[in-house]
């Protein structure tokens, strides 16, 4: 269970709520800061645990979590505390995550959790909305991005998320019915 990877992913679960009151008292620096560390260790904890073979339970459980909770609440707060991000976004990117809650849940439920990995459309969706939380701390601390290219993020994000809780819709009730 005490495994560098852990360490990194639990050090990411801290740094969530730092995230969170960055943003919430506008110190978008911080913010943009606590951001890429979390997402430097987002990487960092995969790459170590596949390299040093040092997979666990915990970290499965955890990295999800951790990984959700950073971007939920940046989609939560630049809804509705900052008003960059269409609320319309905000309910796209968690209802996604809440399905994939209640499919791992029901899963679990039939002992076929295990067999579910995530695609490449998962991990390209998490890139995306990872990407829109960067794209609107840029703006926000250096003006540097237009509404343009952001909207462009948007939708480009919204129809990645859509399109992947269907695939895991999909897959969820294949692996429900033993296809």
């Amino acid at each position: 269970m005490v495994s560098v990877p852990n360490i990194i992913t639990v050090f990411r679960v801290f740094m969530v709520p730092v995230f969170i009151m960055a943003v919430f008292y506008g110190r978008f620096k911080v913010a943009l800061f606590t951001f890429l560390l979390a997402s430097f260790s987002d990487a960092l904890d995969g790459f170590l645990a596949r390299r040093l073979k040092q997979i666990t339970a915990l970290g499965i459980i955890l990295d999800p979590i951790a990984d959700k909770s950073l971007i939920d609440s940046g989609y939560i707060l630049f809804s509705f505390a900052e008003k960059v991000i269409p609320v319309w976004l905000s309910i796209i990117v968690i209802s996604r995550d809440l399905l994939i809650i209640f499919g791992g849940w029901l899963l679990s439920v039939f002992g076929k959790l295990d067999r579910v990995r995530p695609s490449i459309l998962g991990k390209l969706t998490a890139f995306l909305q990872f990407s829109t939380i960067l794209a609107v701390l840029i703006k926000v601390n250096y003006g540097i991005i237009g509404l343009k290219e952001l909207y462009l993020l948007f939708y480009l994000t919204a129809a990645f998320t859509v399109a992947s809780a269907l695939h895991y819709t999909y897959r969820g009730i294949r692996e429900l019915n033993g296809e």
